[in-house]
């Protein structure tokens, strides 16, 4: 009788034993889990499969932390920039619109998280302001008018949103030189005449020098104004100044190589 009692006591020692390492087992499962689909995680796989020029697999892992993050408009500002980010790396134009469109939507989703973030509304800009280059002209109209709001609002938010000066630096510049024909578009997309000039580019292209001053993308923007303009000296000026700064990402490394490839066009 007490050998019974024994190995009964002792069956239930080794069925609880069992019974808790399971529990663990599962608890140390949901964890690693929780961990393979972390923020962090994800930005990691990304930028190991963007190294190896994997823009779907990196694409899908900003895609999955921004599932994640969907409330969160710092992570998600992060992750517009990455997208962003991606478009360099594909040669695809497919991709680089794939791109630019995940990464608008991540913006708007950013502002819809804290509509009083100011970088939020600065990368609405820029995304629209990026997807402007392979639009027809009515779409670039509509979306200038969006990247000029957005960028005010960043401003009115945050006046050290020196990115955001940069973009109304653009708009100014690029509303007032459009060609004869665009004008016809204008009336429509802006209902009227928008008042820009070259002044006011130049005037928000030095402000956004003033607060970011080793922003390569800043002095080429004031560049591009002074060639409009006509003023040489001040246009080679600014294109040295690119060229002897230290790029800071993809756009100041892409504007590097426009301002070097004109100045050496401007010297011959």
């Amino acid at each position: 009788m007490w050998t019974v009692k024994i190995r009964i006591k002792s069956n239930r020692i080794v069925y609880s034993i069992v019974v808790v390492a399971l529990w663990w087992a599962l608890f140390l499962a949901a964890n690693i889990r929780a961990e393979a689909y972390s923020f962090s995680n994800s930005l990691v796989q990304a930028a190991l499969a963007e190294t190896r020029g994997d823009v779907a697999t990196a694409a899908k892992f900003f895609t999955e932390a921004e599932q994640q993050e969907f409330t969160n408009a710092v992570n998600l500002c992060m992750l517009t920039r990455r997208y962003c980010d991606l478009t360099y790396v594909t040669n695809s134009p497919a991709w680089h619109k794939e791109l630019l469109g995940r990464a608008l939507a991540c913006a708007l989703l950013a502002v819809k998280a804290d509509t009083n973030n100011a970088t939020a509304h600065a990368c609405v800009a820029v995304c629209y302001a990026k997807s402007c280059a392979d639009a027809d002209i009515k779409t670039k109209l509509t979306y200038s008018r969006r990247f000029k709001s957005e960028a005010e609002q960043a401003i009115a938010l945050d006046p050290t949103q020196d990115v955001a000066y940069y973009l109304l630096g653009r708009w100014h510049y690029g509303v007032a030189n459009l060609g004869l024909v665009s004008w016809a578009f204008v009336k429509v997309v802006y209902g009227g005449m928008p008042k820009a000039s070259n002044a006011e580019a130049i005037a928000n292209f030095k402000k956004a020098i003033a607060l970011a001053p080793d922003r390569i993308m800043h002095h080429a923007g004031l560049a591009m104004v002074y060639e409009a303009t006509g003023e040489k000296k001040l246009e080679i000026a600014e294109l040295e100044k690119c060229c002897a700064l230290k790029p800071a990402g993809h756009e100041d490394a892409e504007a590097q190589r426009e301002a070097e490839k004109k100045l050496a066009e401007l010297r011959q």
